[in-house]
């Protein structure tokens, strides 16, 4: 097992306070965050020959990539994950998190045979490669928000991979109850039909997907998040109405977003969207 209860806190911590409260709290417990995230990146890597064995197949290359909590791209088999060891070209992100979808069962069924065929539910093709991916959490992280004129929410951009965007829309935040991170649906930037940015944009079978919003950038968001009841800055009050049901039965997180005067329902994560026992283990 994992020492990763803290991170769970650490992560729940990030959607319960305040920003001067975040910041003071993040300096002290990041450090050892790492050490757990680092743990579980060091676990979820296979021997060598595991990575060989796909890179020097005659049916279909294969190669595996991880994404963490913080959008960041790696070869898993790359120890330690940071900054310096990640993926930083802009054209490669871009091409790389352009194709990424869901796995499909015959690409699933072709890592039965090594036991770890439920270790990437998301692949992103590249011409006769397959390039499978675990997540620490979401495949998509956005990693940065592009502001719009005066500080106009209806045009702030959520920032994925090398350089892509898409709109963000209060309405379509989303928190996790079991996590305590806030996520965006994943939308396309416009609404005439176009080809969505990815295959997860588009939606699948399971319903909508959802992108993890990296922790800094809940930050600057955090002004705009209020409880129902109590009104205040801040996320997850004891006084906030949890689990609230709406009139069209949909159930919401008991938060608000308030922008440009206009109050908007953050609503519960989905349970199918949640991360599966690939992810980051939260106990």
């Amino acid at each position: 097992m994992y020492a990763l209860r803290r991170e769970r806190t650490i992560s729940r911590y990030a959607v319960t306070s305040c920003r001067t409260c975040y910041r003071r709290r993040s300096r002290k417990v990041s450090s050892e965050s790492e050490r757990y995230i680092d743990e579980w990146h060091r676990e979820t890597v296979k021997p060598l020959e595991f990575y060989e064995r796909f890179a020097s197949s005659s049916k279909r290359k294969c190669y595996f990539y991880s994404v963490d909590l913080q959008g960041r791209l790696f070869l898993e088999e790359v120890i330690p994950k940071n900054i310096a060891t990640s993926l930083k070209d802009v054209k490669f992100l871009d091409f790389f998190f352009r194709r990424i979808r869901r796995v499909s069962c015959d690409e699933k069924s072709s890592l039965a045979d090594c036991g770890c065929e439920n270790d990437y539910p998301f692949v992103s093709p590249c011409g006769a490669e397959l390039n499978f991916v675990r997540p620490a959490d979401a495949p998509i992280v956005f990693h940065e928000l592009r502001t719009g004129k005066g500080g106009d929410t209806g045009g702030m951009k959520l920032v994925f991979g090398g350089g892509l965007s898409q709109p963000f829309r209060p309405e379509k935040l989303a928190l996790s109850r079991r996590t305590g991170r806030l996520y965006h649906e994943l939308v396309s930037n416009v609404d005439d039909g176009s080809k969505p940015l990815t295959q997860l944009h588009g939606g699948g079978t399971s319903g909508a997907e959802y992108g993890l919003i990296k922790s800094s950038i809940v930050v600057l968001l955090s002004d705009g998040i209020v409880a129902r009841n109590t009104q205040e800055n801040g996320f997850l009050s004891n006084t906030c109405e949890i689990g609230h049901k709406n009139k069209d039965m949909s159930i919401d997180s008991g938060m608000l977003f308030c922008s440009n005067g206009v109050k908007h329902t953050i609503s519960l994560l989905p349970c199918e969207a949640e991360a599966g026992l690939w992810g980051l283990p939260v106990t």
